[in-house]
C-alpha cells in the first residue's frame, strides 16, 4: 500500500532529524511533536482524494463525544487500581507538585478532572487528530472488510510501529517501547468503535487525546517500577485488556 510506505518513510526522515537537529527541550520540541503527528493525516488526506477513499473527518457533536471524555479517566483510574498491588500509594502531591497549580484537599480532584477535560479538548485533541484521520479514518476504510477485530490487530501493530521513530529519537526506555507497541494494539479497537459510534474521525480522536493526557495518573499516584505500576507499563496493559473485553459485549 503505497500510503504505508509513505507515512514510515517520513517518519524515519523525521525521527532521524529530531535525533540530530531537534532541541530535547524548549518550545520547539512540541513543534517537531506537532508535525510528526500530522505528517500522516496529510498522506492520507492525499491518497483518500487519489483513490476516492471517503471518510468524515469531524462530523457533529453527539453523545459518543461525551463518552470519549469520559472513559479514559475511567480507564487511567483503573489502571491505578491494578498498580497498586504492584508498588506502594503516594498520593495527590505529586500531581499537584507536577502541575504547579490548583487547590488543596478535595476540590483538587474536582480541578484536576476540569483541566483533564479541558487539555483533553484542546491541545491533545489538535495532536491527535493527525494522527486518527490516517489510522483510523483512512487506513480504517481499507481494513473495514477485514472486520474489527483482525483489522484493529493490524492497524494498532502498524501504528505501533510508526511511533518507535520518534520514540527512540527522544530516548524513551526499551521497556517504554516496547509497551507503546503493545498499548497501540490494545486501543485500537476502541479507537474504531468510536470512530463508528461517532461516524465521524474526531470522536476516536478525542479518545485517544483523553487516554494521553490521563495516562500520567499511575506514574504520579503510585511509585514503582515504570514498567509495572505506569500506564505504559504492566498496569495499563491490563486497564486496556480488561477494557477490550467489555468492548467484546459490545462489538463482535
Amino acid at each position: 500500500m503505497p500510503a504505508l510506505y509513505w507515512v514510515f518513510g517520513l517518519a524515519a526522515l523525521e525521527g532521524l532529524a529530531f535525533a540530530f537537529l531537534g532541541p530535547k527541550e524548549g518550545p520547539i520540541a512540541p513543534l517537531f511533536s506537532l508535525v510528526y503527528s500530522w505528517t500522516p493525516a496529510l498522506v492520507g488526506l492525499y491518497f483518500a482524494r487519489r483513490e476516492g477513499v471517503r471518510f468524515p473527518v469531524l462530523g457533529e457533536p453527539i453523545r459518543y463525544w461525551a463518552l470519549a471524555l469520559v472513559l479514559p479517566p475511567l480507564i487511567a483510574a483503573l489502571s491505578v487500581l491494578l498498580a497498586l498491588p504492584l508498588g506502594s500509594w503516594q498520593g495527590p502531591e505529586q500531581v499537584q507538585g507536577a502541575l504547579g497549580h490548583g487547590p488543596a484537599g478535595a476540590a483538587f480532584w474536582l480541578y484536576l478532572a476540569g483541566y483533564g477535560l479541558l487539555v483533553s479538548l484542546s491541545v491533545g485533541l489538535v495532536f491527535a487528530l493527525g494522527g486518527e484521520i490516517f489510522w483510523r479514518g483512512y487506513l480504517w476504510e481499507r481494513f473495514r472488510d477485514q472486520g474489527l477485530w483482525p483489522a484493529s490487530l493490524a492497524i494498532g501493530a502498524l501504528w505501533g510501529l510508526w511511533q518507535l521513530p520518534a520514540l527512540l529519537a527522544g530516548g524513551a526506555p526499551l521497556s517504554q517501547v516496547f509497551f507503546t507497541l503493545v498499548l497501540g494494539v490494545l486501543l485500537t479497537p476502541g479507537l474504531i468503535l468510536f470512530r463508528e459510534w461517532g461516524r465521524a474521525v474526531a470522536p476516536a480522536a478525542l479518545f485517544l487525546s483523553g487516554v494521553r493526557v490521563w495516562s500520567f495518573l499511575p506514574h504520579f499516584l503510585v511509585e514503582g517500577p515504570e514498567y509495572l505500576v505506569g500506564f505504559y507499563g504492566l498496569a495499563g496493559v491490563a486497564a486496556l485488556a480488561l477494557f477490550n473485553l467489555l468492548l467484546r459485549r459490545w462489538a463482535r
